[in-house]
């Protein structure tokens, strides 16, 4: 199992007992701890149909898992394209702040991170440290080391999402902002 699933199942198991789990089908693996989700989609759905609920304990569970899948926005029109390396970099220097702010020139706290494919009314959006620190050990788990995709709506609050396409499933890894106050816009 990758390192991200674990921290993220870890980081639920006494606060949210059902969703310290990972939830597997016979087309997907998924996991969530409310603030970011993880699922991966198989191109080749195994016949037999299942549904399973394992802790990290390897403990099967009978539970109704949340469906993921409705969660992940289909709207995002921004794409900003993220330097992996100068992203960490940043995230790791500013991993005790509430929040990074990155902003629609491509910065966050004055530092390029990237650039946008695709800009339209998109100003700013908040991420937790911690929560951009796993996308990008996802990231890095899934074979990308220089550049990620990441697709945004021009809300500050809606989900963001990233895509990796693998040679047997098709990851999303969605990551939900944080709330400003206007004090901290």
């Amino acid at each position: 199992m990758k390192k991200t699933f674990t921290k993220v199942v870890k980081s639920v198991s006494k606060t949210r007992p059902l969703l310290a789990h990972v939830h597997y089908t016979n087309d997907r693996i998924e996991l969530t701890d409310s603030h970011v989700a993880i699922i991966e989609e198989l191109k080749t759905p195994l016949e037999n149909s299942f549904d399973i609920l394992i802790n990290l304990e390897g403990v099967p569970s009978v539970a109704h898992y949340p469906e993921l899948k409705r969660i992940v926005p289909t709207d995002n029109e921004n794409r900003f394209v993220i330097d992996i390396p100068m992203l960490e970099a940043i995230t790791k220097i500013n991993k005790k702040e509430q929040f990074l702010k990155l902003e629609s020139d491509g910065t966050i706290n004055g530092q390029k991170v990237g650039e946008f494919e695709r800009l339209e009314g998109f100003e700013y959006i908040a991420f937790s440290p911690k929560y951009v620190l796993w996308l990008l050990e996802y990231a890095k788990e899934s074979g990308q080391k220089e550049h990620i995709t990441i697709e945004l709506n021009d809300s500050a609050v809606k989900p963001a999402v990233v895509h990796f396409e693998q040679p047997e499933t098709l990851n999303t890894f969605v990551i939900t902002p944080i709330r400003l106050r206007d004090d901290q816009i």
